[in-house]
């Protein structure tokens, strides 16, 4: 059971840290004085993690919940703390299947050369959007994390 835990708390790290970095670090770098100039280069990330998030953060999801019914049986304690960082993860991808995601659709099929006339309002929305999700992933982290150190006592 440790183990596995170990393995969920690895992946969700790299998961959180990765959307904390865009969320803290990358967005706001290419969102500096000439934004309208680096929409090549969002759109490139807007299509990379368009392919990649929805794997990535479905297989998370799923080993959230096949861990929390494994906890089931092995301490309550555990389980309710793991309970709560699944139910996080259900919630993020709905979240984010309805307001970061289609904006991000939006980003990816933008003509550069006649951009709408609200881009940047669309942009900083997501940027909203995505620290609430950012916010829900370390929350669900910090569950998990009590679950693991529950689990190693």
């Amino acid at each position: 059971m440790v183990l596995v835990i170990l393995a969920l708390l690895l992946n969700s790290a790299l998961l959180m840290g990765n959307e904390f970095a865009v969320a803290a670090f990358i967005h706001p770098s290419l969102s500096g004085k000439d934004h309208r100039s680096n929409l090549v280069v969002i759109q490139h990330f807007a299509n990379l993690y368009g392919r990649v998030m929805p794997i990535w953060m479905g297989v998370t999801t799923a080993l959230h919940i096949i861990v929390c019914v494994m906890a089931w049986f092995y301490s309550p304690l555990v389980f309710s703390w793991l309970l709560a960082a699944a139910l996080i993860w259900i919630i993020v991808i709905p979240y984010s299947l309805f307001f970061p995601v289609p904006l991000n659709n939006q980003v990816k099929e933008w003509d550069l050369n006649n951009l709408p006339a609200n881009w940047e309002v669309i942009r900083n929305r997501w940027d909203i959007y995505n620290w609430i999700r950012v916010m829900l992933l370390m929350t669900a982290f910090i569950a998990l994390s009590i679950g693991f150190r529950l689990t190693v006592e």
